[in-house]
């Protein structure tokens, strides 16, 4: 069987010599249309870490960097290893809420997930109590602190998602999503609390996704890296919006009530008079899954030291919840395409005759969906030292609909970076657009912010909505079908229709974005206050 594999993977890279890609110096959405289509294809099963295949689409990247002409970032091979740890229950985990006059029952995957922290074998909750903190947020610079100093060791903490509302962007960043609000942080505080476990309750407007996101998501095996340090919660999950609203009516309040109430800089923890119980036991197993990285050496014998990164993520969730007939969760918008266009971008720089004075790194990683677990280690073991990384550039679910009149640089404004994407776009005459959805917080969701915590200048490259020759409102509604019905779903399928203009319209303004950044005098700095700069100025 890995002799089968390994010619699937020889026979599909040698396609794009035959069809001539390599002449080519600028990119061709042709060439990302057959990346897309493979790496998508149900041979790739989805490309969960620690399958195998995942396992075949490592090393048809791979392949791929090698034919255009990337050598390897250090050593003689393309994979960095990434360690994980992978946790999967053994059986269906227990839930159950004791309130003043009776136990509310929640069945897993219908009315909750979770799951065992620190990637423990088993876990268990018995008659913890549960106190409600708001949005569990502590942030002194806002003048916020949902915890008020009480005691919430050994208890269970229900809180909501997303930051306090705000139309002053001074304030929780207004109607924008902060780091704040982001789930990963609400876990991270509450173990700052010592609490036996935590419950994020889901709402589809503030966690910007509806609960099957969340079923598809979190109810499989999921991936970690391993944990220098066990943490003080036991459990970790989310609860369904309707069992909240059920909890909340045993206490004699509206979930609307309950929101209004977390809204306001006074609230104080409110205990519930209800206790927890909960048994989790987990199977778990430890891999190794590959971050693809590959090097296109910069032309300055000075400067070539210097490196830019760009990122994209290859893993999607494998074989998983049977929907419809089908439980391949072939991930190929989200993230065969990204993929499909590092590989056409790398082919591109390669093939052509002017590389830019910099280096430039390639790295398709593993785990984002995981929590960006393969930028993580990245970032904490780089291949190039952290101070030489002048700047990264990221996609994620490319442009597979056709050409628009605009383009989204997130995070560009946080730097210098800024003035690179202004003027490029005026160049190609393009506008640029703001986030369109701020609330979600996208600038938090994607592998750039792993090297942006470190202190790397860092522009997220997205599609406006903008699409040439369709109505103002279309976009719109492509964005919101996709994420209505496709999103984490089995029907991320490869769609034969799509155009693939748009994908080479992307990727070729990233093209040549990389070769400004590559060939600037200068390197890419924070603008002064934004306080990623700090974690800049400690790598130097």
């Amino acid at each position: 069987m890995k002799v089968i594999y390994s010619l699937v993977v020889v026979i599909a890279g040698i396609s794009l010599i035959l069809q001539g890609g390599d002449r080519f110096s600028t990119v061709q959405g042709r060439n990302i249309r057959v990346h897309t289509r493979f790496l998508s294809d149900d041979v790739t099963e989805g490309r969960g870490p620690g399958t195998r295949g995942a396992e075949v689409a490592a090393k048809y990247i791979a392949t791929q960097f090698e034919l255009a002409g990337l050598t390897p970032v250090s050593g003689e091979s393309f994979f960095q290893m990434v360690p994980m740890i992978g946790s999967k229950a053994s059986r269906p985990p227990a839930l159950a809420v004791v309130t003043g006059t009776g136990r509310v029952e929640f069945e897993f995957a219908r009315d909750f997930v979770g799951w065992p922290t620190s990637n423990r074998k088993e876990a268990s909750l018995a008659g913890n109590e549960l106190v409600f903190v708001g949005y569990g947020i502590k942030a002194p610079e806002m003048g916020w602190d949902d915890y008020k100093g009480r005691d919430l060791k050994g208890k269970v903490l229900l809180m909501l998602v997303n930051d306090p509302p705000s139309a002053d962007p001074a304030f929780f960043g207004g109607p924008a999503l902060t780091y704040y609000g982001r789930w990963t942080y609400k876990f991270e505080a509450a173990a700052r609390e010592g609490a036996a476990g935590v419950l994020l309750i889901h709402n589809a407007d503030m966690a910007g996704y509806a609960w099957q996101v969340v079923q598809a998501s979190w109810t499989g095996e999921r991936f970690d890296l391993p944990a220098e340090s066990a943490k003080s919660t036991l459990v970790e999950g989310w609860i369904h919006q309707a069992k909240a609203e059920e909890l909340f009516k045993q206490k004699g309040i509206s979930f609307e009530r309950a929101i209004e109430m977390a809204a306001k800089p006074d609230f104080a923890p409110l205990e519930l008079g209800m206790t927890v119980s909960a048994e989790f036991h987990a199977d778990i197993r430890r891999i190794d899954s590959p971050n693809v990285l590959g090097l296109l050496k910069g032309s300055d014998p000075v400067l070539q030291k210097e490196a830019i990164i760009i990122t994209t993520h290859y893993d999607h969730f494998g074989i998983g919840k049977e929907v419809q007939g089908d439980k391949i969760y072939n991930g190929a918008l989200d993230n065969a395409s990204g993929t499909a266009g590092l590989i056409e971008l790398a082919r591109a720089l390669a093939a052509s005759g002017e590389r830019p004075r910099r280096s430039v790194i390639f790295a398709a990683v593993t785990g984002e969906e995981q929590g960006l677990l393969g930028s993580a280690f990245y970032a904490a073991n780089p291949s190039r030292p952290l101070a030489d990384t002048v700047a990264n550039i990221n996609v994620d679910a490319i442009n597979v609909w056709g050409r628009t009149r605009s383009l989204v640089t997130m995070g560009a404004e946080r730097s210098s970076l800024e003035a690179n994407v202004k003027q490029l776009a005026t160049r190609l005459g393009l506008s640029l657009s703001p986030d369109p959805e701020p609330e979600k917080g996208s600038f938090f969701r994607s592998d750039h912010f792993s090297l942006v915590k470190v202190g790397i200048p860092a522009v997220y490259v997205r599609y406006g909505r903008d699409f040439e020759g369709k109505d103002a409102n279309w976009g719109k509604q492509l964005a919101d079908d996709y994420l209505a019905k496709r999103y984490h779903q089995p029907n991320d399928e490869f769609d034969p229709a799509w155009s693939f203009e748009g994908a080479e319209q992307m990727m070729e303004f990233v093209r040549l974005l990389t070769l400004d950044i590559g060939n600037a005098a200068k390197r890419p700095e924070w603008k002064p206050g934004d306080p990623f700069g700090k974690a800049r100025l400690s790598a130097r």
